[in-house]
């Protein structure tokens, strides 16, 4: 795949969980494309699936039904040794609990997924201490995730899920556990590591004002996805056809 963003198309999508006799659908033939380098929030109420589609779009689990394209690829088309290995290079992930190993410093952390990918930590050191920088956190490098605010442990676990330069950030809640001062902040610096190294990015948010900044929001009721427009102004990646896709 090229660097840069990476487009996204998924077609037919379904998802079932099946419990004894009964089963639960979350959704069903849904349909969207996402562009390269294009920010979109994906907004509904709780239990709508939101989590549920991350997970299929970052192949940590598979769909009962549908396609998920990366660029022209089926990542579903792949094994799961193929797939785990699209997972290390492609896709960063943030979450809500930002799952930071406690005994390890913040630059360790950061480090992580570079050591996990065989790189050895001589190697490894550089490009985790750029991230922290980007994230301005060079000066709390040492320091292990226990003395660090929720704010700053938050951007250690943004730092973490970039340092590979992934072509996509999928993020499931990053500033939900966050005050409302510490959010803003969060999001904004989402934004710019966006700007600045345009990765494509997916964030599921119930922050309807920072799902207002992004360049589209997927709002996701009762099983359907419809596309609504950033405000006038707002955005980086410009407009986006819609094709029919963007409606379960």
């Amino acid at each position: 795949m090229a660097q840069g963003g990476v487009g996204i198309r998924v077609e037919d999508l379904a998802m079932v969980y099946r419990s004894g006799a009964g089963s639960l659908t979350v959704f069903d033939r849904a349909r969207f494309d996402i562009a390269p380098g294009e920010r979109v929030a994906v907004t509904g109420p709780s239990g709508a699936g939101k989590s549920t589609l991350l997970h299929l779009l970052g192949a940590l689990d598979r769909p009962t039904r549908g396609k998920v394209f990366y660029d022209s690829t089926d990542i579903y088309a792949w094994n799961e040794s193929e797939l785990a290995r699209f997972r290390n290079r492609e896709i960063g992930f943030v979450w809500q609990q930002r799952s930071l190993l406690p005994e390890f410093t913040a630059l360790e952390n950061v480090m992580m997924p570079l050591l996990v990918a065989g790189q050895p930590p001589g190697v490894a050191g550089a490009p985790a201490a750029e991230l922290l920088e980007r994230v301005g956190l060079q000066a709390r490098a040492s320091h292990r995730p226990g003395e660090l605010s929720g704010g700053e442990q938050q951007r250690v676990a943004l730092a973490r899920a970039l340092v590979t330069r992934p072509r996509a950030l999928l993020a499931d809640e990053p500033t939900g556990s966050l005050d409302y001062r510490t959010s803003e902040s969060v999001a904004a610096l989402l934004a710019e590591l966006q700007r600045q190294l345009g990765f494509t990015a997916v964030v599921v948010t119930h922050n309807l004002a920072f799902a207002r900044s992004f360049d589209r929001v997927l709002q996701l009721e009762q099983g359907q996805f419809v596309t609504v427009p950033a405000p006038a102004g707002r955005g980086s990646a410009g407009p986006v056809e819609d094709h029919g896709r963007n409606y379960v």
